[in-house]
């Protein structure tokens, strides 16, 4: 039998080192892992579920015809991982520009503004991909110096917490860097979807997620 290919989690680690409390995720099968994710529909016509293609895995949806859809999903606010010393790493591939989407960790079970949070957020939210935190207050976003545009293409991104930072890193390359509005309290990962057009379905794929206490 072959080995199993590397996750990125091993590709981008030091070989040999494991972290606590690690969860990862491929969401293949037919259905996403209630045991472990719970979706809320916050405004109706938001669901998550398994996409229906080879290596489609986790699809956020939002349907036709509602008044600004959304939806996030989460660990059932089970928070688990330090905001001081974390790392997420996970894929994105959204259809359309015109929808907000957010990964990463977050406090609460909440819509977009999450009293604790550090997500990557992409599509109608911000101008360009952003780092966006907060730390109880009010949710700042973060851009890189160069803008990074907004685009339909898969990206891996990768969110590291360290007690005077939270940094994004987009494909391997260092984007933005922070060191205000960091989240203090225990957090949970977590996906936001949102529709900006209530007239199109819009979704966005996660293949893959990974989080550990660093």
């Amino acid at each position: 039998m072959p080995s199993p290919s590397p996750s990125i989690y091993e590709n981008l680690s030091s070989s040999g080192i494991v972290h606590g409390q690690r969860v990862l995720d491929n969401f293949t099968g037919k259905e996403i892992d209630t045991d472990r994710w719970t979706f809320f529909n916050i405004a109706t016509g938001a669901s998550a579920v398994s996409a229906n293609t080879l290596d489609g895995g986790l699809l956020l949806i939002t349907s036709a015809g509602s008044s600004s859809p959304s939806g996030y999903l989460g660990f059932n606010n089970i928070c688990q991982y330090n905001p001081s010393g974390f790392r997420f790493i996970s894929t994105c591939k959204k259809n359309s520009n015109a929808m907000g989407i957010r990964g990463g960790i977050g406090s609460a079970d909440n819509p977009a503004t999450i009293p604790h949070m550090a997500v990557m957020s992409e599509g109608s939210f911000v101008s360009s991909r952003a780092l966006t935190t907060n730390n109880g207050g009010s949710y700042v976003d973060t851009y890189a110096a160069t803008p990074i545009p907004l685009s339909q293409t898969e990206f891996v991104y990768d969110i590291v917490g360290t007690p005077s930072s939270i940094v994004l890193t987009i494909d391997g390359k260092l984007s933005i860097t922070k060191t205000t509005a960091l989240p203090t309290l225990k957090c949970q990962p977590v996906f936001y979807i949102q529709s900006r057009d209530n007239s199109l379905v819009k979704s966005w794929n996660c293949k893959y997620m990974e989080v550990y206490n660093t």
